[in-house]
C-alpha cells in the first residue's frame, strides 16, 4: 500500500504546524480535551439527538432538533458547580445511562459514587467502622426536550433501608428512617442500595424499571414514573441489560449485535436490518470506520459515527427515506484538519503469513530532511486495537517524528486456542520481530517520502512499555533509544498483580503469555539488563503498581552498576503534569537525536 500524496498533505499542513507549535501547553490542552459525543442517543421518533459535551469544564448534555439544528438547541449541565466546602457534592465526570423515554423526555444517570462515612468511636474510645452507610449517590435524572422540566427523579436515598430488627411494631413499617430514629432511643442504622437502570416498559415508556441491591433487603425491582417520581414495586422479571461488547436494543429488549475488537473495529449484527444499514453506510464512507450508535423505533433514522485518519470523528443521522446522511456534530470541532498531522491506516502480510496493521502519523512540519521514526507498542494485556485518532501521536508528530502505532497480531484480532503453541515460545520476541517487519515495510512503501532509518525510537505503556524495553534489548541496532511508561521490567509479579486486580482477561493470548511468564526463564528484561545498552527513559507513576515500582528500582540499580544510569521521571497523576512529561520526553529524544527533534515551545509562564 502506497500513499504518494502524503508529502503534499504534510506540506499543506506546514503553516498550521508552525502556528500550533507557538504554545505547547495550549496545544496539549486542545489535543487531550475530552471529545463530544462519548455518549449519544436518538429519540424514538428520530426527531432529536442528545449527546454529552463539555461546558466550562463540566459535563453537559446537548439536545438538538434534527430538522432545526441551528435554532433549536439546548445545553443541560449534568450537575451544578461543585461546592468547595462540601467535596462530597462533587459531581461525577461521566454518565452511565443516556436514553430517550419518549419523543420529548430524556432520562440520564451520572456514574454512581460511593462515599464512605467517617469512623465512629466505641465505648472504649477506639475507632470503629461506621455502622451506617456508606452514602451512595446514584441519581436518575430526566429533562424535557425544551428544558422546562428537569431534575432528579430518584436517588439511592429514596430507597434507604433499616435492618428488620429495628422495626418494633407493624406501624414502624409505615414510618421513614427519620421517624423511626425519633421514636426509638437506640440508634437505627441505615443503608442505601445501589441502583441499576433496567429499561422502560414498552407499553408505557414513562415507567422506568430500576433494580436495587446491596442494602439490607434482597435485590428488588421497582417502577419509577419519570414525570412524577412515583415509585412502586414491580413484580415482573426484568433482566439487567448486558453491557459492552453486546449491543442492546432498548425498544425490542434484546441483544442485536456484538462489538468486535479488531485492528479496525467492527460490529457483528444479529439484526438483519441493522446489518443492511451498516453495509449501506460503509459504502457511503469508504476507507472509514462506521459505527451505528442508536436508532429510532422504526429504524427510519439511524444515529452513527464516522472515524478515520486524522479526523477524531463526526456524528451523522441517516434518513433512510431520503437516503441522506446528515452531519449533526463533530466530536472535536476545535481540531480542524489544518490543525492536525495527517494519519493513515496501514496493513500488510508479513513473512510467516502474519497480518500486521497500525496507523502512521506524519509530521506536518517535515521538511526536506527525512523525519525520525517513533514505533509505539499498544498498551494493555490483551492489547486493544489502536484508535484512528490518538492525541499522543499528534504530540510526537509535533516534535518532528513520524509515529507508527502498531497492533499486535493475534492479540488484536482475538487469539484462538490453537494459537497458544505459537505464542508460548516467545510472545515478546514475536512482537519485537513484528515491529522490525513494520519498519522494513514502511521503508519500502515510503521511498518518495522516507523517514530516517538511522533515527528510530520506541515507546510503550504498561505491557507495551515492557515490549519497548525488550525491543531495545533484542534490536539495539534498529531502535536507538526508547521510552517506557509504567512498564514492568519483571513481568511475572506484574501478571499476578494484574490478574488479582481483574486487569488481565484470560483469553487465549493472555493465557499463553501468563504461562510463558510463569516458566521463570522468559521475559528477561531484568535478568538480561546488560543487554540494555541504548538510552532509555523510564516514566513511572509511583504507587500505581507495586510490581512496576519495585522492578523499575531494580532495573535502575542494575543499569547504574553497569555504568548506564537511565533517566527516570516520577509522574504525577494529575493531567496538569502532562506538559512536563512530554517536555521531558522531548528533551530526552532531542539528546539522542540532536538537530532532529523539534524543541517544544516554552511554558506559558516562561520568560
Amino acid at each position: 500500500m502506497r500513499f504518494p500524496h502524503l508529502r503534499l498533505l504534510a506540506a499543506s499542513c506546514f503553516a498550521a504546524g508552525l502556528a500550533h507549535a507557538a504554545s505547547f501547553d495550549a496545544r496539549l490542552e486542545t489535543l487531550f480535551r475530552p471529545p463530544q459525543g462519548e455518549m449519544m442517543a436518538l429519540s424514538p421518533d428520530g426527531q432529536r439527538v442528545a449527546y454529552t459535551s463539555e461546558l466550562h469544564g463540566r459535563l453537559a448534555i446537548v439536545i438538538i432538533d434534527i430538522d432545526h439544528p441551528g435554532t433549536k438547541r439546548l445545553t443541560v449541565p449534568v450537575a451544578s458547580k461543585p461546592d468547595a466546602a462540601n467535596p462530597e457534592a462533587e459531581p461525577p465526570v461521566e454518565l452511565r445511562f443516556l436514553h430517550w423515554a419518549s419523543a420529548n423526555r430524556l432520562v440520564y444517570a451520572p456514574a454512581e459514587r460511593v462515599v464512605p462515612l467517617p469512623p465512629v468511636t466505641d465505648q472504649d474510645g477506639r475507632s470503629a467502622p461506621n455502622p451506617d452507610g456508606p452514602t451512595i449517590l446514584a441519581p436518575i435524572m430526566a429533562v424535557d426536550a425544551d428544558g422546562r422540566q428537569r431534575g432528579a427523579v430518584v436517588d439511592a436515598h429514596d430507597f434507604q433501608e433499616t435492618p428488620a430488627r429495628a422495626l418494633q411494631s407493624m406501624a414502624d413499617l409505615l414510618r421513614s428512617p427519620a421517624e423511626l430514629a425519633a421514636l426509638h432511643r437506640d440508634p437505627i442504622h441505615w443503608r442505601m442500595p445501589h441502583l441499576d437502570v433496567l429499561g422502560f416498559l414498552p407499553q408505557d415508556r414513562n415507567q422506568l424499571v430500576i433494580g436495587t441491591y446491596g442494602a439490607y433487603s434482597v435485590p428488588t425491582q421497582y417502577l419509577v414514573d419519570i414525570r412524577l417520581g412515583n415509585v412502586r414495586e414491580f413484580g415482573g422479571d426484568w433482566p439487567l441489560p448486558p453491557g459492552e461488547p453486546q449491543v442492546y436494543d432498548w425498544f425490542r429488549r434484546k441483544v442485536v449485535g456484538e462489538r468486535r475488537e479488531a485492528p479496525r473495529p467492527t460490529t457483528l449484527w444479529q439484526d438483519e436490518d441493522l446489518a443492511r444499514m451498516q453495509r449501506v453506510l460503509e459504502a457511503k464512507f469508504p476507507r472509514r470506520t462506521v459505527e451505528l450508535r442508536d436508532w429510532s423505533d422504526t429504524h427510519s433514522r439511524v444515529l452513527f459515527c464516522v472515524t478515520g485518519g486524522s479526523d477524531p470523528g463526526r456524528a451523522f443521522v441517516f434518513q433512510r427515506l431520503e437516503d441522506l446522511p446528515l452531519e449533526i456534530f463533530q466530536c472535536a470541532p476545535w481540531l480542524g484538519a489544518d490543525k492536525l498531522n495527517p494519519t493513515r491506516w496501514f496493513e500488510f502480510e508479513a513473512p510467516g503469513h502474519a497480518h500486521l496493521s497500525g496507523y502512521l502519523t506524519w509530521p506536518a512540519t517535515a521538511g526536506a530532511e527525512p523525519p525520525p521514526l517513533l514505533v509505539v507498542f499498544p498498551a494493555g494485556l490483551p492489547a486493544r486495537a489502536q484508535s484512528a485518532f490518538d492525541p499522543e501521536a499528534q504530540v510526537f508528530a509535533d516534535l518532528g517524528f513520524a509515529v507508527a502505532r502498531l497492533n499486535h497480531r493475534r492479540v488484536a484480532d482475538g487469539a484462538k486456542a490453537e494459537d497458544i503453541p505459537a505464542l508460548r515460545p516467545g510472545a515478546d520476541r514475536i512482537a519485537v520481530a513484528d515491529s522490525r517487519a513494520v519498519v522494513e515495510w514502511l521503508a519500502t512503501q515510503y521511498q518518495e517520502c522516507p523517514f530516517d532509518r538511522g533515527h528510530v525510537a520506541v515507546l510503550g505503556r504498561g505491557f507495551g512499555g515492557f515490549l519497548a524495553l525488550r525491543a531495545l534489548q533484542l534490536q539495539p541496532a534498529l531502535f536507538r533509544c526508547g521510552i517506557a511508561i509504567n512498564a514492568p521490567p519483571d513481568l511475572r509479579p506484574w501478571l499476578r498483580e494484574q490478574e488479582a486486580g481483574g486487569g488481565a482477561r484470560r483469553d487465549a493470548a493472555t493465557e499463553a503469555i501468563a504461562v510463558q511468564g510463569a516458566d521463570g526463564n522468559e521475559f528477561p528484561v531484568l535478568d538480561d539488563a546488560e543487554m540494555l545498552t541504548n538510552p532509555v527513559l523510564l516514566l513511572v507513576e509511583a504507587g500505581r503498581s507495586a510490581a512496576v515500582d519495585t522492578g523499575t528500582e531494580e532495573l535502575r540499580a542494575r543499569l547504574t552498576r553497569l555504568g548506564r544510569t537511565p533517566d527516570v521521571l516520577a509522574l504525577e497523576p494529575a493531567s496538569e503534569a502532562r506538559a512536563a512529561v512530554y517536555r521531558k520526553a522531548g528533551e530526552f529524544l532531542r539528546r539522542q537525536f540532536p538537530g532532529v527533534v523539534v524543541q517544544p515551545a516554552p511554558a506559558k509562564d516562561a520568560p
